[in-house]
């Protein structure tokens, strides 16, 4: 697990750890992390199915082990952790079990409860995973890929090996807590959550978030969807850079 993970800045500064989402890598957050170099020591991990990690299933217990071997080499404060998409599943799941190893979180693109109709999508997706021959859904994710992302994000994030088992296996961690909103009620840090403007799908139920969190702010990125940390790259890392300084000791 140790070498699953970069690292950027001087350690002994406030600790960020930056969780990248489904069918990415922690070589999202090359431009990002450098950025919060000069203030922070940035920890980017590839999660479990991800990356170097592509053959570890992709579960609680192994998302729990990635993070445990992380934090227990910071030193001093506990750790901000920023999580995208699935690694802001993965960030909640993490901080709500164990709250006394985070400072605080910043979630983007994750205020999307699975309750109801919106649990379909996910188990659609699952299903796919197994039923779909393994080289035509690598075909058909490489397309979604480059019309979701653009070519030049897409270069960057088709060579990381990624195991499509990770489809199903989330489940286990986003899909089982139909309404993570609610669960969010127990995490008393400070929490930013930052959407897309224009993120229609993952922005349902931003106001149940904002409800049940008691130490919650919401900052909207005007002008971009889901992947806003990826095509505002330098606004996102504004955003989390001013949180950071307000939260991180």
């Amino acid at each position: 697990m140790r070498a699953a993970s970069t690292t950027y800045g001087a350690p002994g500064r406030p600790a960020i750890v930056l969780l990248h989402g489904i069918r990415l890598g922690r070589d999202i957050w090359v431009q990002h992390a450098r950025a919060l170099a000069d203030e922070f020591f940035v920890i980017t991990p590839d999660l479990p199915g991800h990356g170097c990690l592509v053959d570890v299933p992709f579960t609680g217990e192994t998302l729990s082990a990635l993070l445990d071997v992380i934090l227990d080499e910071l030193v001093g404060a506990p750790a901000l952790i920023v999580g995208y998409s699935l690694g802001g599943y993965a960030a909640m799941s993490y901080a709500l079990a164990r709250p006394e190893r985070t400072c605080g979180l910043v979630l983007a693109g994750c205020t999307l409860d699975f309750d109801g109709w919106k649990a379909w999508p996910g188990r659609v997706t699952g299903w796919m995973s197994r039923a779909i021959p393994a080289p035509l859904l690598r075909t058909a994710m490489r397309a979604s890929l480059r019309a979701t992302v653009g070519s030049l994000w897409a270069e960057t994030i088709e060579p990381i090996p990624f195991s499509t088992d990770v489809l199903m296996q989330m489940q286990g961690l986003a899909f089982a807590a139909r309404r993570p909103s609610a669960a969010m009620h127990a995490y008393a840090k400070p929490v930013l959550y930052l959407n897309g403007a224009n993120d229609l799908i993952f922005r349902i139920d931003e106001g149940r978030f904002m409800r049940d969190t008691p130490r919650a702010e919401l900052r909207l990125i005007d002008g971009v969807d889901h992947t806003a940390p990826l095509r505002r790259a330098g606004t996102f890392t504004d955003l989390v850079r001013a949180f950071a300084q307000r939260t991180a000791s």
